[in-house]
């Protein structure tokens, strides 16, 4: 009986040891700082996304095959990591298409051709933007309103939205920042 208590004793000491280090790991591991920078660079890497809306709902196939077509308009056959609806389907509404690229290039690449899609009879109301975070989103609808309001008051510039800031086109395609 001692000799097996003895030897339940070592291992006891052993399984305590063992769950120190496990704990002192997974602390170091899940400490609140390193867990706000995994999820933040995870979930706000979105320089590989583009977000595609105006396009019809269907099955998922649908989807691709619309996806492609866009492409196809664009002069562009990127291979696509994922491609996915985002939001709840309601009847009210059409959801946006999220399609991953392999690389920032790649989205880069079809987001520099996006414009032409308004000289499409098909993709006329098809709009190709950057996957925006929330703030994002929020940032570029009041400059999107400032822009409405400043053509509105001076309907004879030319005003766009270029780098998240409001400019001014000059006569010969010159850019003068305006700071607010």
């Amino acid at each position: 009986i001692n000799a097996e208590y003895g030897e339940m004793k070592n291992y006891s000491s052993a399984l305590q040891t063992a769950a120190t280090t496990v704990k002192q790991t997974c602390a170091a591991a899940l400490a609140p700082s390193k867990l706000r920078t995994a999820i933040a660079s995870a979930s706000e890497d979105r320089s590989c996304n583009l977000m595609v809306y105006g396009l019809t709902e269907g099955e998922e196939s649908g989807d691709r095959d619309q996806v492609r077509r866009v492409m196809e308009c664009l002069e562009e056959a990127p291979v696509l990591n994922k491609l996915e609806r985002i939001g709840k389907k309601t009847e009210e509404r059409i959801r946006p298409v999220r399609i991953v690229f392999r690389t920032r290039d790649l989205a880069r690449q079809v987001l520099s051709k996006a414009a032409r899609l308004r000289d499409s009879e098909t993709f006329r109301s098809v709009y190709i933007a950057p996957d925006r975070t929330l703030e994002e989103r929020v940032e570029r609808r009041e400059l999107v309103d400032k822009l409405r309001e400043r053509r509105e008051q001076e309907p004879g510039r030319v005003w766009r939205i270029r780098r998240g800031t409001l400019v001014e086109l000059g006569e010969r395609g010159t850019a003068t920042s305006v700071t607010e």
